[in-house]
């Protein structure tokens, strides 16, 4: 789990692949972030792409705790979904 500060903008970033292919998503590449108190602060936003299956989504955060981080790639009639966390800590 990576860790950061608070007041830190946090890069938020995926791959998606087809076999070992990086491959963009026919439909959309959507992105919920939830906050330690299990409010959805970014709710399925589009993710900024990179390059071929690369995206990424900054996110400032303001408060400390465990965020859990949902990337949706939806390719037609199917849906992906990779789940990870990140933690904030207080600056001191």
């Amino acid at each position: 789990m990576y860790v950061f500060e608070n007041g830190e903008t946090v890069i938020c970033s995926c791959t998606v692949k087809n076999g070992s292919t990086l491959t963009d998503p026919d439909t959309s590449m959507k992105i919920t972030i939830t906050d330690p108190d299990g409010t959805a602060a970014v709710d399925s936003k589009d993710m900024t792409k990179d390059s071929t299956g690369t995206y990424h989504y900054d996110y400032t955060v303001t408060k400390s705790g465990i965020y859990t981080v949902l990337y949706v790639a939806v390719n037609g009639t199917k849906t992906s979904k990779t789940k990870e966390h990140f933690r904030i800590r207080s600056a001191t």
